[in-house]
């Protein structure tokens, strides 16, 4: 007590201010990267941007303002220059470790994308590459197919509904079924069944926290997204999370309440396949079997953690960037009426007039 009675009251208004200047005086050698002032002596400006959905925007105008290096956190220099490329991801030990960025992502285990220690990545990246072989992937498409059949049905019970009410076609949100789409089937693959989004035409999926516990539901796709959202936030803070439970943002609480719910679904689903494994019960040639056989370079399988945290992955990276994709394509397909006669032909070209879903085998060699 008699020792901070001691200190002047001017020394601990400081303290705040050196603990924000202390980053940037240790980075000397970022000093001549440009950025917005703010941004070089704090880690606020990015947090602020990335907390209001605008981080895309900043950076970019801040990369118009300032050119192709911009400094845009004390120890974070952003980079639009696609020579860097090589550069920056190398995998070959030229490449940088990834930021603390990362740890925010963290929720089961560190999967695949969150793994920051080199050796680590390497040996995972190892254990999991047999899962995406030729081989392996080929076994995926039946699984694939029907899901791809449940979302031609329903699109077809909305046009026969449109046509029974006098209308000349259905309006629909394509993106919506096609989040549907690529959510029932990485459920499929990564879980052992659907979630039933295409079945139901809603965004829902059945929670249980444990195998035995009692289902709840969630909107999975709107929790994925709101994830993503509150982790991108807290990267830019990574020390924030561990108290941000009780931070005073709804956004954040709710955000990692949803994100509890949905590793639910992972946990419940790994532990139940697990068990039918012990118990010697038949496996589907599904991602799922492909994880829990993997094993690396010292013939060691993954650990109920790793199996859980990367199936998890695989959801979360595997759903929006397909609906994402598909729906851009369907929509540019649609648009310009000279390629959806050229596809249209050269589908019909090798695909019998009864096939709805025609398999890879059959279609591999279209131009």
């Amino acid at each position: 007590m008699l020792f901070i009675s001691t200190i002047s009251p001017y020394v601990l208004l400081l303290l705040p201010l050196i603990f924000y200047l202390w980053p940037y005086i240790q980075n000397r050698s970022l000093r001549s990267v440009p950025g917005p002032p703010l941004a070089r002596f704090s880690n606020l400006w990015l947090l602020y941007h990335t907390r209001r959905g605008r981080r895309y925007l900043a950076v970019d105008a801040a990369h118009k303002k300032y050119g192709p290096l911009v400094r845009i956190q004390p120890d974070h220099v952003s980079v639009a220059d696609p020579d860097a490329i090589p550069v920056v991801y190398s995998s070959t030990g030229g490449g940088w470790i990834k930021s603390h960025y990362y740890d925010a992502f963290v929720s089961i285990s560190r999967a695949l994308f969150s793994t920051r220690n080199r050796a680590d990545y390497t040996r995972k990246r190892k254990v999991l590459s047999h899962t995406f072989n030729a081989k392996s992937v080929s076994q995926f498409e039946q699984y694939i197919a029907s899901n791809i059949q449940e979302l031609v049905k329903q699109w077809n019970n909305l046009s026969d509904k449109a046509a029974r009410a006098g209308k000349a076609y259905a309006e629909i949100d394509a993106l919506h079924w096609f989040n549907y789409a690529a959510f029932d089937i990485i459920g499929d693959l990564a879980f052992g069944a659907p979630f039933g989004m295409l079945s139901r035409g809603r965004d829902i999926a059945e929670v249980r926290l444990t195998p035995t516990s009692p289902p709840t539901y969630a909107p999975a796709i709107r929790v994925l997204n709101h994830r993503g959202d509150v982790f991108a936030t807290l990267g830019c803070l990574p020390s924030l999370k561990p108290y941000a439970a009780y931070l005073p943002d709804p956004f954040i609480r709710k955000g990692l309440t949803a994100t509890h719910n949905l590793a639910g679904i992972a946990v419940a689903r790994v532990n139940e396949r697990l068990q039918a494994q012990e118990d010697g019960l038949p496996q589907r040639n599904d991602l799922l079997t492909r994880l829990m056989e993997a094993k690396d370079e010292n013939g060691e399988r993954l650990s109920r953690e790793e199996l859980t945290g990367e199936a998890l992955g695989q959801l979360i990276a595997g759903s929006d960037t397909t609906s994402n994709t598909l729906c851009a394509l369907f929509y540019w397909c649609v648009k310009t009426p000279r390629v959806m006669e050229k596809l249209r032909q050269e589908i019909d070209s090798v695909v019998p007039d009864d096939v709805d879903i025609p398999s890879y085998d059959s279609i591999k060699e279209l131009p």
